[in-house]
């Protein structure tokens, strides 16, 4: 057998390292079932500030309930500066976490909608307006925790994994002393109000 000359040697070895890159990407880092698809700040009525986050179900992920995920929980961890904030500060001073668990969720046909409210007391003593800049958004399918994605957080503001997996900390150990704050949609006086899932109902935040 005639032996492969030094260029097409580094041909085969190539192709051979692109074929095994591609199957590593492909398994290693496969789609969530659902993702973050938009997430809105903004005050409403009565004072309220609602944080809006829509979920999108891939198309393939429901298998058994064909195109329904089942119990898709969301959970939003929020950090506010507030008027308490020195000047200059770069990290929030307060910070909130609450969650809510959707029946099911639809892959076809459109998003599914949670919603969090902070109560216009808390909105009028820390003055908070405007979009914010620290928020980490965790979702779990039936129990399993969704690998995060760039969706799930404000990527000008968390640039690297260590800074996610910081604020994520900082949330765990601070929100203790404002468990009950932040509302999910059901808790609220927007409970009927537009267009949500069915909510496993939970008469806590966590």
């Amino acid at each position: 057998m005639k032996p492969l000359n030094c260029r097409a040697l580094l041909c085969v070895i190539a192709v051979a390292l692109s074929a095994t890159s591609s199957t590593f990407a492909q398994t290693a880092t496969p789609q969530p079932a659902a993702d973050v698809a938009a997430v809105r700040f903004k005050p409403v009525n009565g004072g309220w500030y609602e944080t809006e986050i829509e979920i999108q179900g891939r198309p393939g992920a429901a298998t058994e309930n064909r195109n329904f995920i089942d119990r898709v929980k969301v959970t939003l961890n929020l950090g506010i500066f507030s008027v308490r904030s020195p000047a200059g500060a770069k990290i929030p001073d307060t910070y909130y976490r609450a969650s809510a668990e959707a029946v099911a969720v639809e892959t076809t046909g459109g998003r599914a909608v949670f919603r969090f409210y902070l109560p216009p007391e808390i909105v009028k003593r820390d003055q908070i307006t405007g979009q914010q800049r620290f928020y980490l958004i965790e979702i779990s399918v039936d129990g399993q925790p969704l690998p995060l994605t760039k969706n799930h957080f404000p990527t000008p503001t968390f640039t690297t994994p260590e800074i996610v997996e910081s604020f994520r900390g900082k949330v765990a150990a601070e929100t203790t002393a404002n468990e009950g704050i932040l509302l999910p949609q059901y808790l609220t006086p927007f409970a009927l109000g537009g267009s949500s899932p069915s909510f496993i109902r939970v008469e806590t935040t966590r």
